[in-house]
């Protein structure tokens, strides 16, 4: 005997859009290049000024890891979604 579908619950049938999910254990991708940006400035010696060299890359290198993943990037290639 097949079994029949019961009837969706009024709750059950409406849709629900679902929490967007982080890549990287929890972390934001803002988060994770802010992390990986204050380690390559300590790499260069934490010096004074240019904050945006290591930003740069930390965003070059975040985006590169998103990509070889798999993971879709937002229109033209954008790391914030």
């Amino acid at each position: 005997m097949a079994a029949q579908a019961q009837p969706l619950s009024r709750s059950e049938d409406r849709v629900q859009r679902p929490k967007p999910l982080t890549d990287f254990f929890g972390e934001s991708r803002h988060e994770l290049v802010q992390k990986l940006a204050y380690e390559l400035w300590e790499k260069r010696g934490s010096p004074h000024g240019s904050p945006e060299v290591d930003w740069f890359a930390a965003e070059k290198a975040v985006r590169a890891y998103l990509l070889a993943s798999g993971i879709e990037l937002g229109p033209d290639e954008d790391l914030y979604p």
